[in-house]
């Protein structure tokens, strides 16, 4: 692939983050104006799914990087580790 493909698709990832990101404004002020609910428990609630996300893709970026490096392919065999010692 060649990298004005990749471009385009970094290009259309920001747009919809940018769609995603307006969406999750006008219904937390929906939520806020339907549901007695505090300011800090708003903030509370999006500091938890933005922390959730983050976690998540840090975690898939780990998957991706171990499987890249072969670290998934290499196996402990604990009967070397006890002739080791």
């Amino acid at each position: 692939m060649n990298k004005a493909f990749h471009k385009i698709l970094v290009v259309l990832a920001l747009i919809l983050a940018a769609f995603l990101l307006l969406l999750l404004v006008f219904s937390l002020i929906r939520v806020h104006l339907d549901i007695n609910m505090s300011s800090n428990g708003l903030i509370a609630l999006f500091l938890g799914c933005f922390f959730s996300f983050v976690l998540v893709g840090v975690l898939t970026y780990l998957l991706f990087l171990s499987h890249q490096k072969g670290f998934d392919d290499q196996v402990i065999d604990p009967s070397s580790e006890n002739k080791k010692k």
